[in-house]
């Protein structure tokens, strides 16, 4: 299994036709994860070959309904499916209750799900390491609203991610309320995920430019793109002259070992 992403959804908060809620599969160092968890993942995955069983774990970026609305049937489906070996999922604080009462307002037991089920809030700047995989979080301003602040204090925290393979480096956005948000964590960032729902292209070209970053994925992806994605490209062009590739659902990116990565994951 090689190194790579699959795009399961690449739509914004609005799905369409053409593309579903935002997605990605993570194949590294012969394992399966998943980032964000948004409509339907479970059946994506047999779209693209993936095994539900085989997911490890689930690193999930803030707690939006487009991102997380089918871990539910995620989780149930491992049940239904025999699953015996454990399942991680990752989340900002609050995720473990969340979890929780997910399970018990869906009438399931923990205990009953046939498969451990190892929930963890992650705080930003924490890492997930196993082996040659290292996934850190880090904070956005996606939820740094004053009246969220005040009905649901530090619950509502929304992440990105540095993901560090054996001899790559990936970025994801999550949601931003601005490209300059990633500037603390992009050094050595050989493939950036970003978003395209929350800001205008020609800021991410930018940043993406002045960062000199290789390569760039545009995903949850806003109506105004959905038919026409070459919109995209013509904002980029004349900014960026990296790499631009804007997802469809399906896409898949290699993940290779580049000059940028000196040494592995210890």
């Amino acid at each position: 299994m090689p190194d790579e992403i699959i795009v399961l959804g690449s739509s914004s908060g609005l799905p369409t036709e053409r593309r579903f809620a935002p997605g990605y599969a993570l194949t590294a160092a012969g394992k399966l994860f998943l980032l964000d968890c948004g409509a339907p993942a479970s059946t994506l995955l047999y779209r693209y070959q993936l095994d539900p069983v085989d997911v490890e774990a689930i690193f999930l970026s803030h707690w939006h309904m487009d991102h997380v609305a089918s871990l539910g049937l995620f989780l149930s489906q491992n049940r239904l499916l025999k699953r015996l070996g454990p399942l991680a999922v990752y989340g900002p604080r609050g995720t473990r209750g969340k979890v929780r009462r997910l399970l018990s307002d869906s009438f399931l037991l923990a205990d009953e799900l046939g498969y451990p089920l190892n929930l963890t809030n992650i705080e930003c700047n924490e890492s997930y390491q196993e082996a040659l995989l290292r996934v850190t979080y880090f904070k956005t301003q996606h939820l740094e609203r004053p009246k969220l602040k005040t009905q649901f204090g530090s619950k509502a925290t929304a992440c990105g991610m540095v993901i560090d393979g054996p001899g790559w480096r990936v970025v994801y956005s999550g949601d931003l309320s601005s490209s300059q948000e990633l500037g603390p964590y992009i050094e050595g960032c050989d493939l950036l995920i970003h978003e395209m729902a929350h800001l205008p292209p020609e800021e991410v070209a930018t940043f993406a430019a002045t960062a000199k970053i290789p390569h760039v994925l545009i995903s949850h992806i806003g109506p105004e793109f959905d038919e026409a994605p070459e919109k995209i490209v013509e904002a980029f062009a004349g900014i960026y002259r990296g790499q631009l590739t804007v997802a469809e659902d399906g896409t898949r990116v290699a993940l290779k070992s580049t000059s940028r990565q000196k040494k592995q994951v210890s």
